[in-house]
């Protein structure tokens, strides 16, 4: 069908309440306040059936496709394809454009939660390396003296020093691991982003 014949197949069969329904809005007594401008009074009015909109205030209105394009700000095209596919009619062969556009942004919220995710680990392990040449540093002073002239506490210390680079080792491959780990969550809700 063409956008012509689906726009007015859409002006014939869809009620202002149902298009106010998928937007979160109700009315009382056919008014309501009006969310294009700042309005107190319930100045907009809706007609019943596939009748549409005005609003007295600020002199807005029309059928429920000029409701979608004022609301979200979108062209005519859009429109009839949004409500198309959101009242599941089938007039139209094509995708909705604007799950189409909320894919983009889901893919581009999901790139940017993950570079960040990813950033905290490269500094995770910026932090750690620091901490592995402190502690190897500490490490080659108290092995350089002699085992006989080594204190207690050096001993101990020394102990505590490999116990650290240790479990330092450990915590960089945990997050080499969790660095795949995000990655392979991004391929993935992109792939169903798409």
């Amino acid at each position: 069908m063409e956008l012509r014949e689906a726009a007015q197949a859409i002006r014939d069969t869809v009620s202002m309440d149902q298009v106010l329904a998928l937007y979160g809005y109700k009315t009382r007594h056919g008014f309501m306040v009006c969310p294009f401008h700042g309005d107190h009074d319930a100045s907009l009015r809706v007609y019943p059936g596939t009748g549409g909109w005005h609003c007295f205030g600020c002199g807005r209105g029309g059928s429920v496709i000029d409701w979608v394009m004022e609301h979200d700000g979108c062209d005519f095209k859009t429109a009839v394809k949004a409500l198309d596919g959101a009242m599941g009619l089938g007039l139209l062969k094509d995708e909705d454009p604007l799950q189409e556009w909320r894919r983009r942004e889901l893919a581009a919220c999901l790139d940017g939660l993950t570079e960040i995710l990813l950033q905290q680990i490269r500094d995770d392990e910026q932090w750690i390396e620091i901490q592995i040449r402190l502690d190897t540093g500490k490490a080659a002073e108290i092995e350089s003296k002699p085992r006989i002239l080594r204190t207690a506490r050096e001993i101990a210390e020394l102990e505590n020093l490999y116990a650290g680079m240790e479990y330092e080792e450990y915590q960089k491959q945990r997050l080499d691991e969790v660095r795949e780990e995000v990655r392979a969550w991004r391929r993935s809700k992109r792939r169903k982003a798409r």
